[in-house]
C-alpha cells in the first residue's frame, strides 16, 4: 500500500474515533464537585488535550532526529519526518494554533450540544472558506465549478441545520437538552468555527510549503504554543461566569475543572478514553499537516470529509440517531457540493499532468539521444 494511502486512513479514521469519542463522553453523568450528576462538558479540556498530542509529535520529532544521527543513514521516510529547514521561524506557528485553539473549543462545544452526524456534516463548510481565502492568500482561482460546488455545499448546510431544530423534538438520544436554541446555537458554533479553521488551514500551507518544514516539527510546535493559550484559556474559563446553555455545572461556570477532577476519580474508562483521544489527536493532526504541505488545504478537507461514512455507520448501529429521508437528502446534497468541488480539482489535476507530458515529450525529441519516434499505430502499440 503506497504511504500516502496509508497515512489518509489513519487521517479519517483518527478523525472519526476523536468525534466518536468525544460524543461519548458528552453522555456521560458523572459526579461533580457538589456532588449531582452533570453531563461531561468540558471543551476546553479537550482542546488542552488535542494540544498535549500536538506536543507529543514535537518529542517524535525529536527522537527519530537523534535516532538518524546516530545512524548516519537517513532514509526517505526519516527525511520527511524529520527534515529541518532554516527558514521555518517556530513563532510562525503561533497565529494558526491561536486560531485552532478558538475554533476547537467552539467546535467541541457545539458537538456537545447538537448531533454527531450534522458536526461532522457542518464541518463541511470549512471547504468554502478554504477556498476563499486561498484566493486572497494563496493567489488561487476559483473557477466556475467551484463556485456553483460551493453554492450547492451552501444548500446542503441549511437544509441540514434547519433539520436539526426540527428533530430534536423526537431524536434525543445524544442531545443534552431537548430545546430548539440549544442545538440551534450548536450548528452556528459550529459554522463560525469552521471560518477560523479555513483561515488557519490556508495559513498553515503557505507556512508549510514556503519553509519547507516536516509537519512532525511544526504539529509538536503548534503543540507548544497551544499548551500556553489554552493554558491561559482554562484559568479564565475555570472562572467564567457562563449562561445557558452553557452553565449546567457545580459552579455555572463555562468548564470547570473542579467537576473534571472529582468525575475522574474511580472512572478507569474515562480516564482511558481521554489519554486514546490524546494519541489519536497526535495522530490526526500530524497527517493533517502532511497533506496541507504536499498537496493542498483542499485536498486536505477532502480527505476529512470522507469520515463522514463512519460515523453515520456507527451512530446508527449504536442507535445514537434516527434516520429519515430529510436528512438523507441534506447529506446527498452537501456530498454532491463535494464531490462536484473535488472534481474540479480532479480537472485542475489532470491539466497540470497533460501539460507536464507535453513539456516532457518535447525535451526529449529535442534531446540528441532521443529515440526515433514509433510509426506503429495506436492500437498495436
Amino acid at each position: 500500500m503506497d504511504h500516502r494511502v496509508f497515512l489518509s486512513l489513519i487521517f479519517v479514521l483518527s478523525g472519526t474515533f476523536n468525534v466518536l469519542v468525544v460524543k461519548w463522553a458528552n453522555q456521560q453523568q458523572v459526579i461533580g464537585s457538589d456532588g449531582k450528576l452533570h453531563g461531561f462538558q468540558h471543551p476546553v479540556v479537550f482542546t488542552l488535550l488535542m494540544f498535549l498530542g500536538e506536543f507529543l509529535c514535537f518529542v517524535v520529532f525529536k527522537v527519530i532526529r537523534l535516532i538518524s544521527s546516530r545512524r548516519g543513514v537517513i532514509s526517505d521516510l526519516d527525511s520527511i519526518l524529520s527534515q529541518d529547514s532554516s527558514e521555518f521561524r517556530p513563532v510562525s506557528m503561533l497565529l494558526p494554533t491561536l486560531l485552532d485553539a478558538i475554533a476547537s473549543i467552539l467546535l467541541f462545544t457545539g458537538l456537545y450540544l447538537t448531533y454527531a452526524t450534522s458536526f461532522q456534516m457542518i464541518r463541511g463548510a470549512a471547504l468554502i472558506f478554504v477556498g476563499i481565502f486561498s484566493t486572497m492568500f494563496l493567489n488561487h482561482t476559483l473557477t466556475g465549478r467551484h463556485w456553483l460546488a460551493i453554492f450547492t455545499i451552501s444548500c446542503g448546510l441549511l437544509d441540514i441545520i434547519s433539520l436539526d431544530v426540527q428533530r430534536v423534538e423526537y431524536d434525543v438520544v445524544t442531545l443534552p437538552y431537548t430545546d430548539k436554541k440549544p442545538i440551534l446555537t450548536g450548528d452556528l458554533l459550529i459554522i463560525i468555527a469552521e471560518i477560523l479553521h479555513g483561515l488557519q488551514y490556508v495559513y498553515e500551507e503557505k507556512q508549510l510549503k514556503t519553509s519547507n518544514v516536516a509537519p512532525l516539527q511544526a504539529a509538536g510546535w503548534q503543540g507548544i504554543f497551544g499548551l500556553g493559550i489554552t493554558s491561559l484559556l482554562a484559568i479564565c474559563m475555570n472562572f467564567l461566569p457562563s449562561i445557558d446553555p452553557f452553565n449546567h455545572s457545580s459552579r455555572a461556570v463555562f468548564d470547570d475543572w473542579g467537576d473534571l477532577f472529582a468525575a475522574l476519580q474511580g472512572n478507569i474508562s474515562l480516564i482511558m478514553v481521554l489519554i486514546a483521544f490524546t494519541i489519536s489527536c497526535a495522530m490526526y493532526n500530524f497527517i493533517g499537516l502532511f497533506i496541507a504541505m504536499y498537496s493542498s488545504s483542499a485536498n486536505r478537507l477532502l480527505a476529512d470529509g470522507l469520515r463522514v461514512y463512519f460515523i453515520w455507520v456507527f451512530v446508527i448501529v449504536m442507535e445514537w440517531e434516527y434516520m429519515n429521508l430529510v436528512t438523507i437528502m441534506g447529506f446527498i446534497i452537501l456530498q454532491m457540493g463535494i464531490i462536484l468541488y473535488r472534481q474540479a480539482l480532479f480537472l485542475d489535476w489532470y491539466r497540470a499532468a497533460v501539460a507536464r507530458w507535453y513539456r516532457a515529450r518535447y525535451v526529449d525529441l529535442g534531446s540528441e539521444n532521443a529515440a526515433v519516434p514509433n510509426s506503429r499505430p495506436a492500437d498495436v502499440i
